[in-house]
């Protein structure tokens, strides 16, 4: 079994997204004896956003990308080799701003890629995501309560945008356990974080 963990937060310290993540790590792997897990931390060292040139190289077929194409795409093709190595997919992803953080939509914005992650039929006008086999577990903590069901639901893009851009990319099992309210009151921020943990050490047991 392969695990990539994403983490997004801008924060080390404090960062309710990272602590769970680690947590739900240390659980899944004493029944994951085998697991090998590998780490990006796109909150602290983010990928460079696409450019005119790197758009350009992303169009051309390969067999046809200059070098200075090839050497715009490479950091892509790494983050997208790594992504397509893993079988699990553990994304740390607080809410900010009712979506994503911009260092994770950096991210994202380099390995949802056409011919690699996804395809795409003119013939039919269809698309097909290329990353499939996997299941992703979203840890969302939020300063406020964004969940679905309540009153705020309808400003949160964070977990709609996610989980339409993991099914487009061919990864349809997927779980969302969202912290929210980490910046209210104390005692329903501890409530709200031994509520994720409780449902993040029910998912590690089959996940």
């Amino acid at each position: 079994m392969k695990l990539l963990e994403i983490q997004s937060s801008v924060r080390q310290e404090g960062s309710i997204s990272r602590a769970l993540s680690a947590e739900f790590i240390q659980v899944w792997q004493m029944s994951h004896s085998n697991t090998d897990c590998k780490m990006r931390d796109v909150g602290i060292n983010p990928p460079a956003h696409p450019t005119a040139l790197w758009t350009q190289a992303n169009y051309t077929p390969q067999e046809m990308r200059s070098l200075s194409m090839i050497a715009a795409l490479a950091d892509s093709e790494t983050l997208i080799e790594e992504l397509l190595w893993a079988d699990r997919l553990l994304l740390g992803v607080p809410m900010y701003n009712f979506s994503v953080p911009s260092t994770f939509k950096a991210y994202l914005d380099n390995v949802v890629r056409i011919n690699r992650t996804f395809s795409f039929d003119p013939t039919t006008y269809t698309f097909k995501g290329l990353a499939t086999s996997k299941k992703a577990l979203i840890i969302t903590p939020s300063a406020g309560n964004f969940v679905v069901g309540t009153d705020l639901d309808h400003m949160n893009f964070c977990d709609t945008y996610l989980r339409s851009l993991l099914k487009f990319i061919g990864i349809d099992d997927i779980t969302v356990v969202p912290v929210p309210d980490q910046f209210m009151a104390d005692e329903i921020r501890q409530a709200e974080i031994a509520k994720a943990r409780t449902r993040l050490m029910e998912v590690a047991t089959d996940w």
